[in-house]
């Protein structure tokens, strides 16, 4: 007896759909790989002298893409694998995320806090507010406050793809909003230089802002125009 096979060759009368990669999928996967590599470097640079601490930190300072990477790969991909869709399916989105974001950050957010306390940045928890506080602004290790800044934009996906729409196939619109958002994000860093040139122990925490990477997520959101 012939038995049907999917063509996964895996499961048998189950066929799954294929789905191919875009610029999205490889930048998050360069930008995981960047971040776990980053703290290897800054060991390494600490410990070496001459040419190749110079080399080192060159190649760190390199690999210090990964947040925009991030963004724009998140919005690409989204927009691009919904772009047919007539309406974006926000509850079908967010259970999605759900699984593969928000989960995540809540167990290693909570192993860190309760387990490794000594990694926190800046001031250590003291009570339960202050405990709530370093658990949402990626406080409790070096590298979560890349999850705290991805997590914003996983909640405002429905502005960014009501934007989309807006903009559409429309060039002229297209340049509206990427001139426009040129010209926020320069006044954000007019912003956020004199915020932090005056307090950075204060104001620190606006870099993991949204509007930080909003130039980023712009660009996300244009480019899969230009290749759907």
């Amino acid at each position: 007896m012939n038995e049907h096979r999917s063509t996964t060759g895996r499961h048998p009368g189950i066929s799954l759909p294929h789905q191919e990669g875009d610029i999205g999928d490889f930048l998050k996967v360069f930008a995981c790989t960047a971040v776990m590599v980053q703290p290897l470097l800054a060991q390494l640079v600490r410990l070496s002298t001459g040419p190749t601490q110079l080399g080192l930190a060159i190649l760190d300072n390199l690999v210090k893409y990964t947040a925009p990477a991030f963004i724009f790969g998140i919005l690409y991909t989204t927009i691009r694998t919904h772009s047919g869709a007539g309406v974006f399916n926000y509850r079908h989105y967010l259970r999605q995320q759900w699984a593969a974001l928000f989960w995540p950050t809540i167990y290693w957010t909570s192993a860190y806090l309760l387990l490794l306390p000594k990694l926190q940045q800046e001031q250590h928890y003291h009570n339960w507010t202050s405990f709530a506080w370093q658990f949402v602004n990626g406080n409790a290790a070096p590298h979560l406050w890349y999850n705290t800044m991805m997590l914003q934009f996983i909640i405002l996906m429905p502005c960014f793809w009501a934007l989309h729409r807006l903009v559409g196939k429309r060039p002229q619109r297209g340049w509206v909003v990427a001139i426009g958002t040129a010209l926020i994000t320069l006044a954000w860093l007019a912003l956020y230089q004199h915020l932090v040139g005056q307090n950075p122990g204060h104001w620190y925490l606006l870099d993991r802002v949204w509007v930080s990477f909003l130039i980023y997520a712009v660009g996300g959101i244009l480019l899969p125009e230009m290749s759907i």
